[in-house]
């Protein structure tokens, strides 16, 4: 197997990992940029690399705008977990990532036959891990994060399947929107937040 791929899926199985333990946004925001760029690697062995970069700009816009989001609305630094919150979800990672490897051949087999076998992986690992920090966290820009990171595994195995221009475009829309609501509701639960400290200090 060629070399990149491989480094790519490592670098997917790693930053989803890093975004499901830690909570700290400047983290996330780097972890979700290099798992986009990771999958573009991983989306170019299917498509021509025109639409494969389609994705990574677009990854990287959304990224972007929830980064800046944070760094000018969450100024207070959030307070520090305790080590077995940490500890914990990454137990939760490594068996969704076990069971991954498990039945990753078997769902090859008789259901994606023609898709390479690290791209299924790395598809059903974002997918596996994001629904896991969907469930462990309401935060608005970590539930966003998680569902772009879910975006992009379903995206990753689409691209193995077929190339269509249209369910592109529409991709690309949802992920922009998914970014924009982000956006919004950072900024008001931000907002909320900073209220609430000042009756307080009041």
């Amino acid at each position: 197997m060629p070399i990149l791929p491989m480094l790519a899926f490592i670098v997917i199985v790693i930053t989803g990992m890093v975004i499901l333990i830690f909570r700290d946004w400047r983290i996330n925001a780097a972890a979700l940029g290099l798992q986009y760029l990771a999958g573009f690697i991983l989306v170019d062995l299917s498509w021509p690399i025109g639409m494969a970069v389609i994705k990574l700009i677009v990854g990287w816009m959304a990224s972007s705008a929830l980064a800046f989001t944070c760094l000018r609305q969450l100024k207070r630094k959030a307070e520090p977990e305790p080590a077995s919150s940490l500890i914990f979800r990454g137990i939760i990672g490594l068996l969704t990532i076990i069971v991954i490897f498990i039945i990753a051949s078997d769902i090859q087999q008789n259901i994606f036959p023609g898709v390479d076998l690290v791209i299924l992986q790395a598809g059903l690992t974002l997918l596996g891990l994001s629904l896991m920090q969907l469930g462990s966290s309401a935060e608005p820009y970590l539930t966003i994060i998680s569902l772009l990171s879910f975006m992009a595994g379903f995206e990753m195995i689409h691209a193995a399947l077929e190339i269509s221009t249209l369910l592109t475009g529409l991709l690309v829309v949802v992920n922009l929107g998914l970014a924009l609501v982000g956006v919004f509701f950072i900024t008001k639960n931000a907002d909320k937040s900073e209220s609430s400290f000042e009756e307080d200090s009041a």
